[in-house]
């Protein structure tokens, strides 16, 4: 998929898991949630030379979401040359060392599958607390950013780039098996990553108004919410024929 579909569709769906739980977190770790998962949903990519997170603007948006998401994009780069270089390139060499040459470094290859995802996660945080503690500072809301929303985000890019004729290899390198849908996402024929983005974020404001708005009770949304996000990415893989 596109950069700009892999944020939407990343974002909207944890901010439906999110909507219920606002109250009960603090502004810095909500918006290390959200910052997570935009970084990890780009994350993945980092084996392509000419993949979003490599640059400081993501086309393809619109509105406030162009002008919010443009504005986050401008680390992007940090987290895409450290992710290619610090991470993806020594994984790559260890499967490669281990599968004695079979294995070799591509788009859609370690970065794409659990143990990858695992990796980058892991790395991504342990680079970010030396780096903190070099600087003096403590890392706050490190868990948040790194455990939860990066590795979340991470994790959607797969289930997102399953939908794709390309497919993912979700236990490579223990076994090459794809899955893979019909979503054709090179270029902007095919609408349905974009209304499935536009239908989550409707689902995220329905479930903030009931809530908020309306005085839902907060165990009824957190159990709608999780209701729907299934639902929704359950039709959106049939839809695809993943």
């Amino acid at each position: 998929m596109r950069g700009d579909q892999h944020v939407l569709i990343t974002l909207f769906s944890g901010g439906l898991l999110l909507a219920p739980h606002l109250t009960l977190l603090a502004p810095g770790e909500v918006a290390a949630l959200l910052f997570g998962l935009f970084v990890g949903s780009l994350a993945p990519d980092a084996d392509a030379p000419d993949a979003a997170i490599f640059h400081m603007r993501i086309g393809g948006l619109t509105g406030v979401s162009r002008r919010f998401v443009n504005g986050a994009a401008r680390v992007l780069p940090f987290f895409g040359y450290l992710i290619r270089y610090g991470e993806y390139y020594p994984a790559a060499g260890v499967c490669w060392i281990l599968s004695r040459g079979r294995l070799k470094a591509g788009h859609r290859g370690v970065l794409h599958s659990l143990i990858g995802v695992g990796v980058i996660t892991a790395l991504t945080c342990g680079y970010l607390v030396v780096a903190l503690h070099l600087l003096g500072q403590a890392p706050p809301h490190l868990l948040s950013f790194g455990l939860v929303g990066f590795a979340a985000g991470a994790l959607l890019h797969l289930a997102e780039d399953s939908c794709t004729p390309a497919g993912i290899a979700w236990l490579y390198p223990i076994s090459g098996r794809r899955i893979r849908g019909r979503l054709r996402t090179g270029g902007r024929t095919d609408h349905r990553p974009r209304v499935f983005a536009t239908v989550l974020g409707c689902a995220m404001w329905g479930c903030l108004l009931l809530q908020y708005q309306f005085g839902a009770a907060p165990e009824t949304v957190v159990q709608l919410s999780l209701f729907l996000f299934c639902l929704l990415w359950m039709f959106f893989w049939l839809v695809a024929r993943s």
